[in-house]
């Protein structure tokens, strides 16, 4: 027997000692539970049922009931209240995770407030290169055969607006034996093509296998919390780069809300340290850029459509919103303002209405939360509605070969208005930008960033135009091979829609 029992205990021994080493792949089945209890007590509550049944019932044999048909005869009588009582507690346990996702987005928006605002803080820099350009930009500009670009995300680096792209090993056996070894960043607050290619090994970083994994190593550093699933790399006052990874946790109960609890900060040697929001926020290398979870905001925003209860959210959809963004684009908006780093989500009303009805704005690095509200007296359109009028305003183009991309909010003599990008689908540079009036359905093309600039801080038409005439008259002429690739995209296309005019009108002599 005391042999047997040593035989045993060891192989218990090493699948703990193995299951505790790979906790970090278990973590997605653990948080399941911390998110919604209701699993878990549906679960336990299954178990003592049946053994609660089978205790009562005690012994159980099949006996015939009539010629041909049997059934099951329990040695003790099973009061039938017990079981009345638990098929409707059952019940009621399976009625609250079919409504969970939403009672949770009701509770949310009830815990989740917004300080009311009047206006949009006053940009300092202002993204002008989207995203598809700007990825663009980095692919043509890097040269690596191990070597892939990851999903960017947007920072202030060295004082600059700029799109991150980490360098990750490019799949198969590189995945795991290689590291992250640098970054590709685009300036995106010109209209010019910025690329920058700075190289820093990370010990520890996402896209990479197994136990080098950066979520592998956060995750055994503290387990029952959820880790934003986009990293944020940044430069510290040694002009270092280092990871930054908020994260959440869960309050309330049985329906858990998420919450800010802290935020990891891992450095190229692999060093990790856990801060409070509030011990982040202070370190000087972290001020004013982002520290707060993406996840959040979006979740947080959305479940502002359930401040007017359940019903009104299925049903009656009384100042109900809706978060909009163009196709295929994220609702976030990114920005530079003099109030520090902000997280933008617009937001129209719900159902078949397409005015700007609500603005959030939160802040990236203190998670501050504020909301601008408009009333139908405003009348003001939405990006959506935008992006058409702009076409419109630009029959020339071929909207099946050029796209409208990232429509920014931004202020023109205290109106709002809607700056987007006019790309090829390519995404090879940007043909052109425009500014559309909020009020007006207005369209304005911006071809330089003086002249954005110009019309932000308050000057007319007429004063771009004379500014468009001077550049004009100072510039040499340029050739057509001077040209960018999208500008000579742009020319093409126009060559083209009037020589199939021209086509038309032959057919029509004939």
């Amino acid at each position: 027997m005391k042999k047997l029992s040593i035989k045993l205990i060891i192989p218990i021994l090493i699948i703990l000692a193995l299951a505790w080493f790979f906790r970090p792949f278990f973590h997605p089945f653990f948080m399941s539970f911390v998110i919604s209890p209701l699993k878990f007590i549906l679960i336990i509550f299954i178990a003592l049922g049946i053994w609660s049944l089978v205790k009562k019932a005690g012994k159980i044999k099949i006996v015939q009931t009539g010629q041909g048909s049997y059934g099951f005869k329990s040695a003790n009588h099973i009061p039938g209240l017990s079981v009345a009582s638990y098929v409707i507690l059952f019940i009621v346990i399976i009625f609250g995770l079919a409504i969970e996702s939403e009672a949770r987005a009701y509770l949310t928006s009830k815990q989740v407030t917004f300080e009311s605002r009047q206006d949009l803080p006053e940009f300092n820099k202002i993204r002008l290169t989207p995203k598809p350009v700007a990825t663009r930009y980095a692919a043509d500009s890097f040269q690596s055969p191990q070597e892939t670009l990851a999903d960017s995300q947007i920072a202030l680096v060295d004082g600059k607006l700029v799109r991150v792209f980490p360098r990750v090993p490019d799949g198969g056996l590189l995945y795991f034996i290689n590291k992250m070894s640098g970054f590709v960043t685009v300036e995106v607050d010109t209209l010019d093509r910025k690329v920058n290619i700075q190289n820093q090994e990370f010990k520890y970083s996402d896209h990479i296998g197994i136990t080098d994994n950066l979520y592998f190593q956060l995750l055994k550093k503290k387990y029952f919390v959820s880790y934003s699933a986009e990293p944020i790399y940044l430069k510290d006052n040694n002009n270092k780069w280092i990871t930054v990874v908020p994260y959440m946790s869960y309050k309330k109960f049985p329906f858990r809300v998420p919450y800010w609890a802290g935020v990891m900060i891992v450095k190229s040697d692999g060093t990790i340290t856990d801060y409070t929001p509030e011990a982040a926020q202070k370190l000087t290398y972290l001020k004013g850029n982002r520290l707060y979870p993406k996840e959040l905001t979006n979740y947080y925003t959305a479940a502002y459509s359930y401040k007017g209860g359940l019903i009104n959210k299925w049903l009656l959809h009384k100042n109900q919103i809706e978060i909009v963004s163009l196709p295929g684009e994220e609702t976030i908006i990114h920005a530079s303002t003099k109030e520090g780093f902000k997280q933008i989500v617009v937001a129209e009303p719900y159902g078949r209405s397409y005015g700007v009805y609500k603005i959030f704005i939160i802040d990236a690095t203190t998670g501050k939360r504020e909301i601008i509200s408009y009333d139908q007296n405003s009348q003001l359109t939405g990006p959506i509605s935008a992006a058409d009028y702009i076409k419109r305003a630009f029959p020339t183009y071929n909207w099946t070969n050029f796209q409208l991309s990232e429509p920014r909010p931004v202020k023109v003599n205290g109106d709002l208005n809607w700056l987007l990008s006019i790309i090829p689908n390519d995404s090879a540079g940007i043909a052109t930008t425009v500014l559309l009036d909020a009020k007006t359905n207005k369209v304005v093309e911006v071809k330089t960033e003086n002249e954005l600039q110009l019309l932000l801080s308050g000057h007319s038409e007429a004063a771009v135009e004379e500014s468009r005439s001077s550049d004009r008259t100072q510039t040499p002429p340029t050739t057509n091979s001077q040209l960018p690739a999208a500008k000579n995209a742009q020319i093409q296309q126009k060559i083209d829609t009037i020589q199939s005019q021209l086509d038309e009108l032959k057919n029509l002599v004939k």
